[in-house]
């Protein structure tokens, strides 16, 4: 045996024992992410072609449950209408959390004092517990003592009920849900301005440009990449949306807040329909990822990447 081949076997080897390495250390992760992640989420694709309670003996019923929630009554009218209250949830927060994040990151950018100080104040609100301040801002939206409505009283101006209200509740839950998430939208915001070239912006401003137009030409194309991120998690957090509904207004007042996700557990939980909540569950993970497809061949196309010019520029 020469020595190059003993040479090629020892790295063979030691590719070998590389390999095996690195499964080693990350199978600890592979194991929490298929025990709690992948396995359950495989397995209610199964649950939802079943007739189940979680108690009693399975049953196999194919597509019932989809038909039973897409065409026949009341299951259909009790579906949709959890999806359209979910779109109007998504379609009011969305929106106002990226104006608002982008906002408070344009103004934590600045030379101000105490920026340290008011940019951990706005990342706290996305670590603290969601049952806990959602327990809060009951309080803070309470008509009677609450204080939102003692403020607008001290202006003298007209109340709410807040979350007891049909049409007030749902706005009370975007508010809420704005305030929890701006501060990691925020943090994202922040760390694309610190992306975009000042050389670029002083150019501009040389050339005449003025603060708005230096936004609109240079900074709001150049965080187009950041912008597309947290629009794409922002709109599958907002259709997974239930711990606020549950705390807050469960599903109430006359289901005017009873989102999808608060459906499903509904009828997992409380009514113990096992596979026909599983299929809602199913329905919910088709309906974001469409969704998010959509997004990716629509509002994708609209990103725009310095890199990817550069290395144009550069053919």
């Amino acid at each position: 045996m020469t020595e190059e081949v003993v040479l090629q076997r020892r790295k063979r080897l030691r590719a070998v024992k590389e390999f095996l390495t690195g499964y080693l250390f990350i199978s600890p992760a592979v194991l929490v992410l298929s025990t709690f992640v992948i396995f359950p989420s495989i397995f209610v694709f199964y649950i939802s072609t079943l007739d189940w309670n979680m108690i009693g003996p399975k049953y196999f019923i194919g597509l019932t449950n989809f038909t039973n929630i897409l065409f026949k009554s009341p299951y259909a009218s009790e579906f949709w209408g959890s999806v359209l209250v979910t779109v109007k949830y998504v379609a009011l927060s969305v929106p106002l959390q990226i104006s608002v994040s982008l906002i408070l990151a344009l103004l934590l950018m600045r030379p101000i004092k105490f920026r340290g100080f008011f940019r951990l104040g706005i990342f706290i609100s996305y670590v603290t517990p969601l049952v806990a301040t959602s327990i809060v801002w009951m309080w803070i939206f309470h008509p009677g003592y609450g204080f939102l409505n003692s403020f607008l009283r001290l202006l003298h101006l007209p109340t709410s009920m807040w979350l007891l209200g049909s049409p007030s509740a749902l706005i009370s839950l975007v508010i809420y849900t704005t305030w929890h998430v701006i501060g990691f939208s925020t943090i994202l915001f922040m760390a694309g301005l610190t992306g975009v070239p000042t050389e670029l912006q002083e150019a501009a401003r040389i050339d005449g440009a003025n603060a708005n137009g230096v936004f609109w030409h240079i900074t709001w194309p150049m965080l187009s990449p950041t912008t597309f991120f947290i629009l794409v998690i922002s709109m599958i957090g907002a259709f997974k949306m239930f711990t606020p509904v549950f705390v807050m207004t469960g599903g109430g007042p006359y289901y005017t807040t009873s989102t999808t996700g608060y459906y499903l557990y509904v009828k997992a939980f409380e009514d113990w329909a096992a596979g026909y909540a599983s299929a809602v569950a199913v329905m919910l993970f088709i309906f974001i990822f469409a969704l998010t497809l959509l997004n990716i061949k629509f509002t994708g196309r609209k990103v725009f990447y310095a890199g990817e010019q550069s290395r144009g520029e550069g053919r």
